[in-house]
């Protein structure tokens, strides 16, 4: 499946590009000359998180010269000039002063790069130029570090690593204190770590590591500026963001919504700030692969796209319309909320209503007969079943959900899960919720694939959802304990 930010940047990328044509007052205006291209189309691209997305393009002609223009000017940001085939020629910066040159010759592309009327890309360049060997050079050390054996050759390794990293240091911060309103300063302040104050450099006790944690997160963001679109439009941004949801913020859905608000809060009022922030949180938590994180991604619909909040405005129908479908989804199977009640019937035609139920917990398992996962797990849950979870009251109520498979299930029930609650919902009552318009509970369960497992306590609210087998039965077996006092 295309994931929604990716719908998302795709339309908004393609809205943003123009196929070059001659204006006479352009917003932007970008002379190229790429040897030996003749006669053939090249790209300009740009960075939107961690996606690239295209903005114009150009045609070169028999002396390999075109043009990349348009009457608006492009966003600022870290742009990509890609060959006819779509790769990557080199990359440059669209600033404040959009009209400039620049030529390049691909036999000698180390070297014949260079840019006429844009200081910010002879500054880029000299910069690139100056840290493609110091990577280099850092990465043979490395290999000589890993294979080194003898102490003071660590040692001196070691150093070498340190001098390259201050040499690299030294030359943003220059740079930074000579142009600090330039892009690249801004892209360097962006990259550059807050230093631990002496005394929590070398942590001692636990509480030293727990001080240098909390002084590290509470300074992680302090040379960033969410006032300041440009840097959507770069890579160091989703990096930086990634990074500290997946290493600084605790996993649950609740502590990632605290440090959200508070992102939309600073970067609400730059529009391209505040769309990249809600196309993250909605394309990474929509189909999270935590469990509970997608209470994230309702939060983000319920706070910042719902009732046609102004800060949505920039999604189309198509995605308002995906988008709130999957919030309605989620939101009746939310963890700690009440399960929706099904009322479906065994295989003599009974109804059994899923409340009915009075154990300690409820299995809820939707599954088919003609599904090759289905029938190797539920023998696994047959034998769990019976070797631990009836121990713990736990009954299985097993939904299955294929109407046209009627004949295959009752064989298989006859000898896997007896003393489950077995119900399927006949065509007749699909065609009657259908008819009625009620919510069948394939949406209410997010019941996307087969099987699917839910884990319910006596009040039957959702403990654990979508999880598997495994993974379900270690939680049931720590409740069951937690219950004892173990």
């Amino acid at each position: 499946m295309r994931s929604i930010f990716a719908i998302i940047t795709a339309v908004s990328l393609l809205a943003g590009g123009q196929v070059a044509t001659a204006q006479a007052n352009p917003g932007y205006k970008i002379d190229v000359q790429i040897k030996p291209y003749q006669n053939q189309w090249i790209y300009l691209a740009y960075y939107y998180g961690g996606i690239k997305g295209l903005a114009d393009s150009a045609y070169l002609d028999a002396g390999s010269k075109g043009v990349f223009t348009g009457a608006e000017p492009l966003k600022q940001g870290l742009y990509i000039v890609a060959s006819p085939q779509k790769t990557i020629l080199f990359e440059m910066l669209v600033a404040n002063d959009q009209v400039f040159t620049v030529a390049m010759d691909t036999l000698q592309a180390e070297t014949s790069l260079q840019f006429a009327g844009s200081d910010e890309n002879d500054r880029f360049l000299a910069y690139t130029r100056f840290i493609g060997p110091k990577a280099m050079q850092a990465e043979a050390v490395k290999k000589e570090l890993e294979a080194a054996t003898d102490a003071g050759q660590k040692a001196s390794l070691q150093k070498q690593l340190e001098d390259i990293t201050n040499d690299i240091s030294n030359y943003r911060t220059d740079l930074l204190q000579k142009h600090p309103e330039s892009l690249l300063s801004l892209i360097f302040k962006t990259m550059q770590e807050v230093p631990l104050p002496e005394q929590l450099q070398k942590p001692v006790t636990r509480q030293d590591s727990i001080n240098q944690f909390r002084y590290a997160k509470e300074h992680y963001w302090d040379n960033f500026d969410f006032m300041d679109g440009r840097l959507v439009r770069t890579p160091v941004f989703e990096s930086k963001l990634k990074s500290y949801l997946n290493n600084w913020v605790l996993p649950d859905a609740d502590s990632i919504i605290y440090e959200q608000n508070w992102m939309m809060a600073l970067g609400r009022n730059d529009p391209e700030m505040s769309r990249y922030l809600i196309s993250y949180f909605i394309d990474n938590y929509m189909y999270p692969k935590i469990m509970g994180q997608d209470k994230v991604f309702l939060h983000t619909f319920q706070k910042y796209i719902a009732d046609n909040n102004p800060l949505g405005a920039w999604l189309n129908e198509k995605q308002k319309k995906a988008i709130t479908e999957r919030a309605y989804m989620v939101m009746a199977n939310q963890l700690g909320a009440p399960a929706y009640d099904m009322a479906l019937v065994d295989t003599t035609g009974k109804v059994r209503k899923l409340y009915d139920l009075k154990n300690e917990y409820v299995v809820v398992s939707f599954w088919d007969p003609n599904c090759g996962k289905c029938r190797e797990d539920l023998p696994k849950m047959d034998s769990l079943y019976k070797s631990s979870w009836k121990k713990y009251n736990v009954q299985v109520y097993a939904v299955m959900v294929n109407e046209e498979a009627v004949r295959e299930w009752k064989p298989f029930i006859q000898k896997t899960g007896k003393g489950w609650v077995h119900v399927h919902q006949t065509k007749d009552m699909r065609a009657e919720e259908e008819k009625t318009q009620q919510p069948n509970f394939r949406q209410l369960y997010d019941m996307r694939s087969t099987p699917t497992l839910y884990l319910l306590d006596k009040d039957k609210r959702i403990i654990a959802k979508n999880l598997g087998l495994e993974d379900l039965n270690n939680v049931l077996e720590q409740k069951a304990k937690q219950a004892k006092g173990g």
